[in-house]
């Protein structure tokens, strides 16, 4: 019996039947609280309310209906890995179900049994079949679920248990849930109420209720996230004042020497977007308003120039800035280019990091409190509590959505009550590599400025993207022994990192493993395959993974980039940031488990030198969906565009790549089809709020409450 009060908040664990195995389970999927689970949403429905009869068959395509266990199941051969299979009959026709890894069928059906199939017809010996099709036990005394979800999965976690512990929550806090969704809206559009699309989005009776209710809770996530990100996510005010950087009468002499040799450090000309940005910035810097900037930058764009550029302008002019990375690889890498791009200006670059040896930190801590460091480049270790500046006036921060909001917040805030003339806050410059549609940007970054790089340096040639349709090919080993002849170097990326790795599985993934097809190559497997093939006793090569220790990580790296590893073998950690220019060929396995921005992202670390750099795509996938993929990448470099097909295609949730990135997914929103939804609701809501009164102060209660509820935990806040 439930003792304890269940709130939207409590952990997962608080629903019965959730016991610590099932709890780590879903913490795999995202979900942690009582409101995580229930607003976990389908991805898509499986509409089976029209019903056929076995003898309606077609061979390819898809049947519903009712019948009647005519065989126990039971295995079709003596192998362990034997499918176990049965006949249905509905009294007009028969047809053979058979199931791959699942042998606890053998006990959960008999004969006699009545129940409803749908599945895929396939013809086996010249008779009909099904190969793991849904089949459910029809239960005449209640309504069985003809609108069946289908959710993202994890192993040990299946669809039915989901079902069942939502509806445990919902029946527990569904009064709990707040309307955040002006009556206008609600009217217009006949939105159900809050309680009902919660209950009609896991469990709807018609297709009309299950998009109802889809609606309901994307315009809901949607004034969330925009109202949240520009009332909630930014301590802004009126009162705020940042010191100007840069003076109206611009740069002395001394000072113009001093920038000159900065810029004649990069060895290269300036493409027309980062002047540009750089043009943005400095009007920024040159008044006492915060500069709130994004600056987006396509691959290979030369975003982080613009930002160590902008470090050396406010050290120029006599200011500290701090440029956070959200790895101890980044940050090293962001060091030695900024060190590099300002010798001999005087300027000191220091480098902070959770694994710098405690004496070198106390040097450092010591040299930002009496301003002899004016460039800090470093990791979340910027963020503690026992670090003081001397005079900081810009904070950059590298992928922005991987830093908690509220330590952040400590560096921004950082100037309050030091100054006698009134500044109490730093300039804010934001960069991603992930090139955002302008719809996403102004929900996910709010009201920021933005400045865009899309031009590529001089001298870059086109990457070259292939697709190979098979992971076993040697075709792959001879195009990295090809590489590493010609004295490159070359990446290969796996969705795992070993063979028991059991992430968040796609659909795909679930079904290619269920019937039992090639699963995903790992990053230790691959690692054995080059190992076994005796091509690469020459060429060394190493892993590289997330949950390496830091010092593992850094090391690894220094190798490949110093040239002494050839082949580096890799999870997406090396999406973001990872510079080697002699590194010119990437291939990444099962890329069908990607999205395309992430693609992008990966196929962004090479083709960094004046070399031809290739990429392929191995993949044994045959799903449309993974085929257009494919054929989008070896169409397109550019990641705008490729942005925007990604945000087509996948609809909501996972367009960052949040399993990397640390943002929240959207799970009812879709970017690039409700962007009228963002912008109404955004409207609706601060015409209220413009208003005030009783109506605003219960309105922005309930956004702040749901948001906290939606999103806060999510970026790091607590």
């Amino acid at each position: 019996m439930q003792t304890t009060k269940v709130t939207l908040s409590s952990p997962v664990n608080m629903i019965y039947g959730i016991g610590p195995e099932a709890q780590k389970r879903l913490n795999k999927l995202d979900i942690y609280s009582v409101y995580d689970l229930i607003s976990y949403i389908p991805r898509r429905y499986n509409d089976w309310s029209q019903l056929g009869k076995i003898s309606d068959y077609r061979e390819g395509e898809e049947l519903s209906f009712l019948a009647v266990v005519a065989t126990a199941p039971a295995r079709k051969g003596y192998k362990r890995t034997s499918p176990v299979a049965f006949y249905v009959s509905d009294g007009e026709g028969r047809m053979e179900l058979s199931f791959f890894n699942s042998p606890y069928l053998i006990n959960k059906f008999k004969r006699g049994d009545k129940v409803f199939v749908h599945g895929m017809v396939s013809i086996y010996s010249g008779r009909p079949q099904m190969v793991n099709p849904f089949v459910e036990i029809s239960d005449e005394d209640k309504d069985m679920a003809l609108i069946h979800p289908v959710y993202h999965l994890t192993a040990g976690v299946t669809s039915a248990s989901i079902a069942k512990w939502q509806k445990t929550a919902l029946k527990l806090v569904s009064s709990q849930l707040r309307d955040v969704i002006p009556s206008d809206i609600v009217e217009k559009h006949n939105l159900p109420s809050v309680q009902k699309a919660y209950n009609d989005v896991h469990f709807p009776q018609t297709m009309k209720e299950a998009q109802d209710a889809r609606l309901r809770i994307a315009y809901e996530e949607l004034i969330l996230l925009g109202m949240g990100m520009k009332y909630f996510m930014r301590a802004e005010g009126e009162d705020e004042k940042a010191p100007k950087i840069i003076g109206h009468e611009g740069l002395n002499q001394i000072q113009q020497q001093r920038w000159k040799m900065v810029v004649s450090n990069l060895g290269f000309e300036l493409t027309d977007d980062q002047k540009k940005a750089l043009r943005d910035i400095q009007k920024d810097l040159m008044s006492d308003k915060p500069m709130n900037r994004l600056v987006q930058g396509d691959v290979g764009a030369g975003k982080t120039a613009v930002a160590v550029l902008t470090m050396a302008m406010a050290a120029i002019m006599g200011k500290q800035s701090v440029l956070l990375a959200p790895t101890s690889v980044l940050a090293k890498q962001h060091y030695d280019s900024a060190k590099a791009l300002l010798e001999g200006s005087d300027i000191n670059v220091a480098l902070l990091m959770g694994k710098t040896k405690a004496s070198l930190k106390k040097e450092i801590k010591a040299s930002l409190k009496d301003n002899t460091a004016s460039v800090i480049i470093g990791t979340h270790a910027v963020l503690s509590d026992d670090i003081e500046f001397n005079d900081l006036g810009l904070v950059i921060a590298d992928e922005q959505h991987r830093f908690g909001v509220k330590q952040r917040e400590k560096l921004l805030i950082s100037r309050k009550e030091q100054d006698d003339d009134g500044i109490n806050a730093v300039h804010n410059l934001v960069m991603t590599a992930t090139p955002i549609p302008r719809t996403l940007a102004m929900v996910v970054y709010g009201d920021m400025d933005t400045s865009v790089i899309k031009q590529k340096p001089a001298g870059r040639k086109e990457i070259k993207t292939n697709f190979l349709p098979s992971t076993e090919s040697e075709d792959l080993l001879r195009a990295i022994q090809a590489k590493l002849r010609q004295g490159e170097q070359a990446y290969i990326v796996c969705s795992k990192i070993d063979e028991n790795d059991d992430n968040k599985l796609t659909e795909e993934e679930e079904q290619a493993e269920a019937e039992e097809q090639t699963p995903a190559v790992s990053v230790m497997q691959m690692k054995q395959r080059l190992d076994d093939s005796g091509l690469f006793e020459e060429y060394p090569s190493e892993v590289l993974y997330g949950s390496m220790k830091e010092d593992e990580k850094l090391a690894v790296m220094e190798r490949f980039l110093s040239g002494q590893t050839k082949v580096l073998i890799s999870t997406t950690v090396i999406e973001v940031g990872v510079n080697n220019p002699n590194a010119n060929l990437m291939i990444i396995m099962n890329a069908d488990r990607f999205g395309l921005s992430t693609l992008h992202q990966l196929r962004g670390r090479i083709g960094r030198g004046d070399r031809q750099a290739y990429c392929i795509l191995a993949s044994d996938s045959r799903s449309e969906l993974a085929l257009t993929r494919m054929k989008m990448m070896c169409e397109s470099t550019d990641g705008f565009v490729l942005a925007q097909k990604d945000l087509e295609l996948r609809g909501p949730g996972d367009f960052f790549g949040t399993r990397q990135h640390g943002i929240p997914e959207l799970r009812a929103a879709n970017l690039f089809t409700d962007a009228h939804i963002a912008k109404e609701g955004s409207e609706a809501v601060a015409g209220i709020l413009d208003k005030g009164g009783e109506e605003a102060d219960k309105l922005m209660e309930n956004i702040k409450y749901m948001f906290d509820l939606r999103f806060e935990s999510k970026m790091g806040i607590l």
